[in-house]
């Protein structure tokens, strides 16, 4: 059964082949991040949970039994844009190294021509925790999918404009949370995203696109809590921008940390 993050990022065909794992993603306007002034696209966060599932269960592939694998770490480095036409994406992912505290896996998405999207990576630790089934329903996914919308709509979050920066805010819901219960790494990725790309328009610095993402993820977002990202700009430049986000957990403790690269209109 898959879950709630799966369907509503419209994830299919997760297979296992030897020591990779491959995954396909249809593509669609939910995908856009909302851009005041500009024109709204896909953010490269959109991938996030495409690449955390096919990076995470690469690592699976090499588990000791009675464990599941978390993410510590994801990076994504865009190579091409992240279409929004209803074409279809592929992601392959394979386990570069793993040892008794966890693993890392590497891998590459394309699209239907074989372009080169991103490439990316994950660290993961083991736990002693396996999951219960997979939490949400099937329709809450299509519905978000088939209303069109963004991904503030898809991630059901509220974002504003703050000193120095942004906030999105969310709450883990079971459409956004992991097998385990709590929030799905791919979910913190987008979040993120978005937020520094809401930051850069407050800012009067509108990117063109994400040239990277990387995240720590620090501590679980339980299901049913309420999780705030606040970006910052740090360096907004001629020809790229960086900017630093934290979300925290109600308790305003720290639950990822990430920095965004993007690029500058031309």
């Amino acid at each position: 059964m898959r879950s709630g993050p799966e369907r509503s990022f419209a994830i299919t065909g997760v297979a296992a082949d030897g020591k990779s794992v491959t995954a396909s993603m249809r593509t669609g306007p939910w995908l856009n991040g909302p851009r005041a002034g500009s024109a709204s696209g896909p953010v490269g966060g959109a991938l996030g949970v495409l690449v955390d599932n096919v990076l995470g269960y690469a690592i699976m592939l090499d588990r000791p039994a009675g464990h599941w694998s978390v993410s510590s770490e994801i990076s994504i480095d865009m190579c091409g844009p992240v279409p929004a036409d209803g074409s279809a994406l592929r992601a392959e992912g394979s386990v570069t190294h793993s040892d008794p505290l966890g693993g890392i896996s590497s891998g590459s998405v394309v699209d239907e021509r074989g372009g080169l999207v991103a490439v990316c990576r994950q660290q993961g630790r083991w736990i002693r925790m396996l999951p219960a089934a997979s939490p949400g329903s099937d329709s809450v996914g299509a519905a978000a999918r088939t209303g069109g919308g963004d991904l503030l709509e898809l991630l059901d979050a509220q974002v504003k404009s703050v000193d120095g920066g942004a906030e999105l805010e969310l709450v883990a819901t079971p459409e956004l949370v992991n097998p385990l219960g709590n929030l799905h790494g791919g979910i913190g990725l987008c979040a993120s995203d978005v937020a520094a790309h809401a930051a850069l328009e407050a800012a009067g610095r509108p990117a063109a696109g994400t040239a990277s993402v990387h995240i720590a993820y620090v501590r679980p977002v339980p299901r049913n809590t309420a999780v705030r990202f606040r970006a910052s700009v740090e360096h907004a430049g001629r020809s790229f921008a960086v900017v630093r986000v934290t979300s925290v957990n109600e308790n305003g403790r720290p639950c990822t940390i990430a920095t965004v690269t993007t690029g500058v209109p031309t």
